[in-house]
């Protein structure tokens, strides 16, 4: 018997919150030590456009006790919470791809769509830029379609950081620039870009009687979902250990200040998924909130998948500089690397700035207690993106390119990799591999660390788990 169930919710007025791993949801009589079972793993992938520059991001050492990277300064206190992976690849992105049949397939230019398109799902995408599209089902949604029968209100969160099209390439539909998760060959899943729609999906949806009307009032009225909770929350901290009732506080904390943070944005006022936040949000702080949103999905278990599109490829990172001065141009055009050394010192920047992001995300689920270990420890984080920025001519990005084509490869791909996964991952590494091994095997990988059955492959080239990670 449990003094208290592992999906145990706060309830009021048709409002349910899941709980997170409480101390009084292990069995009477069970050893602590035992209880690790109940944890379940989580997956997240985060992806961002246009590749990025290695220079400065891979450790001349491999295995532990690495230097760490000049880019990568800002992870110095999280450095054993993440493995650096080097030599991964991904070449069903490439312009001209061999079949392991031998056909061959030449499709010529279009890798940032092929970037997106093919990031999660290793598929080979059709060259069209009309409606007969094909892709593959991507990582996320078929751990999805086996672990929502553990979260069946929310098999999995899709977000981004940009609602809408985010244009066609060389020849490709915008679909496939557009989209990272697909739930079939022919149909991407909707990108949520809305931390208040997301939010209220999570902790607000549970009321069949509410109205749209009646919800937008309630939040025009500062109502917290908490409100709703106040007299379960009250009878619930009367059975709690003093170590749960500080463990309850600080998840309850972050739901409350997580609302206040949403309501106080100018976009966070959007609460019906279905429509379209401000043209201009502020962005940075968008990214945090999207953050904190994963989180607290991960840890009352509203979902155990989700995937983040990290902004488009057309972005301006104005609020950052480089060389004394704002980063004016466009993302997609600047990682060409047309202007050389100036490019190369923008994108550095760009790239010091996501791995920041990264950092974060990394302290903010290293912090939360899931019962045994942190959620950290129970989560499998993939940061990264399906190009590697290098001179065309094969050399290092920091060198100045060749003028004629573009510098981007889908091999040597730049990803890292938090978390334990319950064990699965040994983090704290920088992994190199030499043979060009798929990125699609660290996804087998990362399905079985979850639980899901019968795995042994995936997309054209995956053959099985990658034994280097454990």
């Amino acid at each position: 018997m449990k003094k208290l169930s592992r999906r145990a919710f706060l309830g009021g007025a048709g409002v349910a919150i899941s709980l997170p791993m409480l101390e009084a949801m292990v069995p009477i009589g069970r050893p602590k030590a035992v209880a690790q079972s109940d944890a379940p793993t989580r997956l997240l992938y985060v992806w961002v456009p246009n590749g990025m520059i290695r220079t400065g991001m891979k450790p001349s050492a491999t295995g532990r006790g690495y230097t760490l990277p000049r880019q990568l300064a800002s992870l110095e206190d999280v450095q054993g919470e993440f493995s650096v992976l080097s030599g991964l690849s991904n070449r069903p992105g490439q312009g001209s791809y061999t079949y392991p049949d031998g056909t061959v397939s030449s499709d010529g230019p279009g890798d940032h769509a092929r970037d997106t398109g093919t990031f999660l799902t290793c598929a080979r995408l059709k060259k069209t830029d009309g409606s007969d599209i094909r892709n593959g089902i991507s990582v996320d949604q078929v751990a999805a379609n086996y672990l929502q029968r553990f979260t069946p209100a929310i098999p999995s969160l899709v977000l981004a950081t940009r609602e809408g099209s985010y244009g066609g390439d060389s020849g490709y539909a915008p679909i496939y620039k557009s989209n990272i998760s697909w739930a079939n060959a022919t149909t991407p899943m909707a990108k949520e870009a809305s931390a208040r729609a997301a939010f209220n999906r999570l902790f607000a949806g549970f009321d069949p009687t509410e109205s749209e009307a009646q919800r937008n009032l309630r939040l025009a009225r500062n109502q917290s979902v908490l409100d709703y909770c106040m007299d379960d929350i009250a009878r619930l901290e009367g059975q709690l250990g003093a170590r749960d009732q500080v463990k309850l506080d600080g998840y309850l904390s972050g739901i409350r200040q997580l609302e206040v943070k949403l309501s106080e944005e100018p976009f966070g006022m959007v609460c019906d998924p279905g429509t379209a936040p401000p043209a201009s949000p502020s962005w940075t702080n968008l990214v945090d909130h999207m953050f904190e949103v994963i989180k607290l999905a991960f840890q009352c278990d509203r979902t155990r998948v989700a995937t983040l599109m990290l902004e488009k490829p057309g972005n301006v990172y104005d609020f950052l500089s480089a060389g004394g001065s704002s980063i004016s141009g466009v993302h997609h055009q600047m990682s060409h690397l047309e202007e050389g050394t100036n490019d190369v010192r923008r994108i550095e920047a760009i790239n010091r700035w996501q791995m920041e992001q990264f950092g974060s995300l990394v302290r903010r689920l290293r912090d939360v207690d899931d019962g045994d270990g942190s959620l950290l420890d129970n989560s499998l984080v993939l940061f990264g993106g399906g190009l590697d920025a290098t001179g065309h001519d094969g050399s290092d990005a920091s060198m100045t390119p060749r003028a004629s084509g573009p510098v981007h490869r889908h091999t040597n791909l730049p990803l890292f990799l938090a978390g334990r996964g319950r064990g699965a991952v040994t983090p704290g590494r920088h992994i190199e591999w030499t043979r060009n091994e798929p990125i699609a095997d660290l996804y087998i990988s990362m399905l079985q660390a979850a639980g899901v059955p019968d795995v042994s492959s995936f997309g054209i080239e995956g053959t099985g788990p990658l034994s280097q990670l454990a």
